[in-house]
């Protein structure tokens, strides 16, 4: 892909990062919802999904179809588990799930035992997202055929998710030892939570400057 055309997304990426307004003309110019952020973000990450570049395993993602239906839907013919991206790398499936930059990822005080409380939102994000990946581990097996009528190529296997939420803000405090705290108690998190990768949005801004800071030098080199 272009470095040029990545260096300019770079930026739209940080403008949407740190301003409602940035999100609001996004989804007026590219024709989607301004009431729903979280659909300009998925629009804006559909036509990058360069920025999801290698997870920590050194795979690269692609992404096969957005708004996948990934479960069976109740007899009502609704209320089908939906993930944001269904995603593959050479041989797997893989889910991405999105949640808004602004979204909560500590209540507002701390635990007893030396941790922060973990906020709602983000229990409630994994909760989604499991249920996402136990869903599509069954239908997978029956039937994999996205929107176009491709068949996926790629096999399931206890399936791999990535789960984007808030921002580095959220570990500012009035002190130095609540913030470690914070950054302690949210890095033990999703370490333990097991084939979930948690990534904040300042995390993946910052996975995507590398990946274009790393194509500028192998052009240059």
């Amino acid at each position: 892909m272009n470095l040029g055309y990545r260096k300019q997304q770079l930026v739209v990426f940080e403008e949407l990062l740190k301003s409602p307004q940035a999100i609001e003309k996004y989804a007026r110019t590219h024709g989607v919802r301004a009431d729903q952020p979280e659909k300009a973000w998925q629009h804006f990450f559909k036509r990058n999904d360069w920025i999801f570049g290698y997870g920590l395993d050194y795979r690269f993602l692609g992404i096969l179809q957005d708004e996948a239906e990934v479960g069976v839907p109740d007899l009502n013919g609704a209320n089908s588990p939906t993930v944001d991206f269904l995603a593959g790398t050479k041989h797997f499936t893989m889910l991405i799930e999105l949640k808004l930059p602004d979204t909560s990822l500590f209540s507002a005080r701390r635990n007893r035992s030396s941790t922060w409380k973990l906020s709602t939102d983000l229990y409630d994000a994994v909760s989604q997202i499991l249920e996402q990946k136990a869903s599509w581990q069954i239908r997978s097996a029956t039937s994999s055929i996205t929107r176009d009528g491709e068949q996926v190529a790629q096999l399931t296997a206890d399936p791999k998710a990535l789960l984007v939420i808030g921002q580095d803000d959220a570990f500012e405090a009035t002190n130095h030892r609540d913030r470690q705290l914070k950054l302690r108690t949210f890095e033990l998190f999703r370490r333990d939570t097991r084939n979930i990768e948690i990534v904040t949005y300042s995390e993946l801004f910052e996975r995507a400057s590398f990946i274009v800071a790393k194509a500028g030098q192998q052009e240059h080199g």
